[in-house]
């Protein structure tokens, strides 16, 4: 089905800003001022921020709910599924690229962050956009945090010097991580 009907147009940009400053949870990039007490720690040792936005379009969001209206509600839910990995391998290709691009720099990146994460609070997720330069993605947020397209997503990441992803990655922080059946082993 995805192949079928053009269903998905991955798309993903991300921006890299200097941090001009870093106070306990204020990170001073600048223009803006990103609360992340989840990259605090890794921000007295950071030279920049990469902020990221991915997104698969709104095609297979409109088959999904096309789907469900017609009563064929399981091939709806397996799409969603489907969808819900795909756009896990495009954030992972966007943070591969942020990694390369500060490698080039003699940076690292540290560990991910998305809005709504312990250490990012989902009202964060207007900064982080508006970081990344989401809208050149397609990409908005609603008032509560949420995006549009609904297969989308945003994230951050600490680039430095000395930093790197801990062991575990975003996993081992994550609340859910016990009965998540995406979970790597």
């Amino acid at each position: 089905m995805l192949e079928e009907r053009a269903l998905v147009a991955p798309r993903f940009g991300y921006r890299v800003w200097p941090v001009e400053r870093a106070e306990g949870a204020r990170i001073d990039l600048g223009e803006v001022v990103l609360e992340a007490p989840g990259l605090a720690a890794s921000c007295a040792a950071a030279s920049a921020v990469a902020a990221a936005a991915c997104t698969l379009g709104d095609a297979l969001e409109e088959r999904v709910r096309a789907l469900w209206r017609q009563g064929r509600r399981l091939v709806a839910l397996e799409l969603d599924e489907a969808a819900n990995k795909l756009l896990y391998c495009l954030s992972r290709a966007a943070l591969a690229a942020i990694r390369r691009d500060a490698a080039r720099r003699g940076d690292r990146a540290g560990d991910e962050l998305n809005p709504g994460d312990p250490g990012l609070a989902l009202a964060e997720q207007a900064v982080v956009l508006r970081l990344a330069a989401a809208r050149d993605q397609g990409i908005v947020a609603t008032g509560g945090g949420m995006l549009s397209p609904v297969k989308s997503l945003s994230f951050v990441v600490a680039l430095g010097p000395g930093l790197a992803p801990r062991a575990g990655g975003r996993c081992r922080r994550c609340p859910a991580r016990e009965r998540c059946r995406a979970r790597p082993d």
